[in-house]
């Protein structure tokens, strides 16, 4: 026997040896390891399924909280209308999936009972549920006819108690299945009742049948309360019986978890037949192995050949060496040599395609990349980039020229590094730098970025120049702002465009004033779609006239069904459509529409009062008052049958071209009403310039009017007062008669709110009138 059969015998045999005991070993240690993970998770799973069941009684709680409040209900109790109470506890029943709702009186006993099964006066079985129902949300598993229910009792208050709900939620096999399809709960699980003393019985199963209790009770085993290794037909179970809320006086129910042991070794078969497989494979291959490489003439060219394959891969780590001197040892030298050589060239190409030429830093691509693995390995601990631009720079290109432009950014950067010590600092672009804090939150970013301004804000100077780079700071957040670095660069990019054009040259990202955000873009191209395609719509809220009680006229308010996101809030497409310039389209559409719905209604003989809303960009176009009147012109209609609604803030923003469109609006005979007035900036002093009608008290003053003193008082001063002035006055927001009443007796000329009416669309607004009879007024001149 030579030498390399004994080496590769010796090879095999050990190899054998070792994947046999390595095989029994993890066989071992997978049992008993499978073992612990089922009592772990037996044991969660018990804690699971109680939340569970207590997430039931929160919905179920909260939902008869909500049928605790109907006014109804409590009528037809006080009232002692037991059909009505009856139907009102079957519907909400229904709703919430109860299979039985009971009506009990504060002394025990039951009033209704939707399945019939309790006679009346009958007194409730469970007291000690309704004793602790008046100081939290009271539940408990019950056994009754060979079922289980989870029983929820929720007081009613009329201020003060008048009854309790009972509601019974069948816990039956449908809602084990269910809860286990929602949850990681395991597929054996069972639901045990002791109906008779001594005897346990299953009442409700999950969606497979194990039968662990019946195999619990075969071997006379008590129910475990702790994780126990059982035989369940045939098969090892790890079996765990959870005790679940009772009342005092409801027989025992217990939920019965199982984990088969013989389920979960079932993978690692598949696994042992695959190692016995490659054990069979390894013993050839192995044998083959060791004869090849007792060769020794092959070794070194295999080394090479792996060093060859590290570099092809981008590894330039030097190759191991070879103490020979015949041609192999030769070769190994110079392949390392060439190793070496490459290594240094791609280092030095890499440094300049990840670095500033000028400042030596790193570009963008590699704070990109920084940043990036720092996220990847700091989980969640986030950080801060702050985005640093010198907005002089372009300036002083055009007249210094790159060479002193350099020289300023590489000052720049070195009073970056001194102020910022421990950060990491990037030049992004050619007049901005990064620099990546990380694990700062905002107030460490906001101190670090102060400093910065302060150190870059003193001036440069270079020979006999002086220059200021006049710098600006934008903050990015990270995780809240992005959650890599693209992202964080591009939202702090952002925030300094914006510092850079505020007097603090600081500012924070804010997403919902980025107008840079893909979802506001796409938004702005569908409300151009949505105009082209009049797929918007207008809505109409009726004006109460409360000296006459009659409907005066509406308000238009422009609505938008989208045919993807649904309906979209007037305030989430507003204030892009003014910060894109398309709100000019927006208001030549809505008083088009308005003012042709004005025409329709007075050709039905309702000369309704028309009020369509301004906004501050609509306050810039000079051409708005004769594109109004020719639109008055093109509908025949009277100019006294339009109002336009700007707000305080519109006309304080660009007070004189304001002032002037308003009162060409004026002299034509076109209404003029301030809207949301009390809450800006205007006064009386000021509005006595403007060419006001009518003034809108804001709503926040009208809804609690009925109630708050001092809104009371405040209303009827600004009602007061702007009557001796000559203004009209209207209240928005009406929410109660008691706030109608009032403005009524004040003397308020106008009330409009949901107590009166939303905005309706043209069919709802026909029906509402109908309903009133069709009381419409026509306001007469003063």
């Amino acid at each position: 026997m030579g030498f390399r059969l004994r080496l590769a015998l010796f090879f095999v045999a050990t190899l054998v040896t070792v994947q046999l005991l390595t095989a029994g070993l993890v066989y071992e240690v997978t049992r008993h390891a499978l073992i612990s993970e089922g009592e772990r998770q037996l044991t969660a799973n018990a804690r699971a399924f109680e939340a569970q069941m207590d997430d039931i009684s929160a919905r179920v709680a909260g939902n008869v909280e909500v049928l605790s409040l109907d006014y109804a209900l409590r009528s037809a109790i006080a009232e002692r209308d037991r059909g009505t109470v009856l139907s009102v506890l079957r519907n909400h029943g229904r709703r919430v999936g109860a299979s039985r709702m009971l009506l009990i009186g504060l002394d025990g006993r039951v009033q209704a009972d939707t399945a019939g099964a309790t006679p009346p006066l009958t007194r409730f079985p469970f007291p000690d549920l309704m004793r602790s129902a008046y100081m939290r949300r009271t539940a408990a598993v019950v056994a009754t006819d060979g079922k289980a229910a989870w029983v929820v009792v929720v007081p009613i208050y009329a201020p003060q108690p008048v009854a309790m709900v009972v509601v019974y939620v069948p816990l039956d096999d449908a809602l084990l299945a269910h809860l286990q399809h929602l949850s990681a709960l395991p597929r054996d699980l069972e639901l045990a009742a002791q109906l008779t003393p001594g005897h346990w019985s299953v009442v409700a199963r999950g969606d497979r049948h194990a039968g662990m209790l019946a195999s619990l009770v075969a071997a006379h085993q008590p129910l475990p309360r702790k994780p126990r290794l059982t035989v369940v037909d045939g098969q090892q179970y790890m079996v765990l019986a959870q005790p679940l809320q009772q009342p005092a006086s409801s027989r025992p129910v217990m939920a019965v978890l199982g984990y088969s042991l013989d389920s979960a070794l079932q993978p690692f078969r598949a696994v042992g037949i695959a190692w016995g497989s490659l054990l069979a494979l390894g013993f050839g291959v192995g044998l083959l192995g060791a004869w090849l490489t007792a060769r020794s003439v092959a070794r070194p060219i295999e080394s090479l050949a792996l060093a060859a394959r590290r570099i092809e891969a981008g590894d330039y780590g030097a190759p191991p060496g070879m103490p020979r001197h015949d041609e192999i040892g030769q070769l190994a030298a110079t392949f390392a040599s060439m190793t070496a050589a490459i290594r240094q060239r791609e280092q030095h190409i890499r440094h300049q395609a990840m670095h500033d030429s000028v400042t030596g830093l790193p570009n963008r691509a590699a704070a990109e990349l920084a940043i990036d693995q720092w996220l990847a390995a700091a989980g969640s601990a986030g950080g801060a980039v702050l985005m640093i631009g010198l907005t002089r720079v372009p300036d002083i290109i055009k007249t210094m020229g790159h060479a002193l432009c350099d020289r300023l950014m590489l000052d720049a950067s070195e009073r970056i590094r001194r102020t910022a010590v421990e950060a990491y600092l990037a030049r992004i672009t050619d007049m901005q730098f990064m620099l990546w804090l990380p694990q700062a939150d905002e107030p460490a970013a906001t101190a670090v970025a102060i400093h910065l301004l302060d150190a870059l804000n003193l001036p440069y100077q270079d020979t006999d120049v002086t220059i200021d780079g006049l710098p600006s700071i934008g903050i990015a957040l990270a995780p809240a702002d992005g959650s890599d670095a693209a992202t964080l660069l591009r939202h702090a990019e952002v925030a300094q465009f914006a510092a850079s054009g505020s007097s603090a040259a600081l500012s924070i990202y804010d997403a919902a004033t980025d107008p840079h955000r893909p979802e506001r873009l796409s938004l702005m191209g569908d409300l151009r779609e949505a105009l082209e395609g009049s797929k918007l719509s207008l809505h109409y809220q009726p004006k109460l006239d409360l000296g006459q009680r009659r409907i005066e006229g509406v308000e238009a308010l422009v609505r938008w069904q989208h045919p993807r996101l649904g309906w979209v809030p007037p305030d989430s497409f507003i204030g892009m459509a003014e910060d894109t310039g398309n709100i000019h389209r927006v208001t030549r559409w809505a008083l088009a529409t308005a003012l042709a719905q004005a025409k329709r209604w007075r050709a039905r003989g309702l000369p309704l009062q028309v009020a369509v809303n301004l906004s501050a960009r609509d306050l810039e176009d000079r051409e708005l008052p004769a594109r109004i009147g020719a639109l008055l012109a093109i509908y025949a209609l009277p100019p006294d049958c339009l109002t336009l609604e700007v707000t305080e803030r519109a006309v304080i923003s660009e007070r004189d071209t304001a002032i002037q469109i308003l009162r060409r609006v004026a002299e034509q005979g076109i209404g003029i009403a301030i809207d949301d007035f009390g809450v800006g900036q205007a006064t009386f002093a000021y509005l006595r310039h403007l060419p006001v009608s009518e003034l809108k008290i804001d709503q926040m003053f009208i809804k609690h009017l009925a109630t708050d003193r001092n809104d009371q008082i405040i209303v009827r001063s600004l009602v007061d007062l702007s009557h001796r002035l000559g203004y009209r006055v209207t209240a928005e927001g009406v929410e109660s008669q008691g706030a109608l009443d009032y403005l009524a007796a004040i003397g308020c000329d106008c009330a409009q709110g949901y107590f009166i009416a939303p905005a309706l669309d043209v069919d709802g607004f026909a029906a509402f009138l109908t309903a009133r009879g069709g009381t419409v007024g026509v306001r007469t001149p003063p």
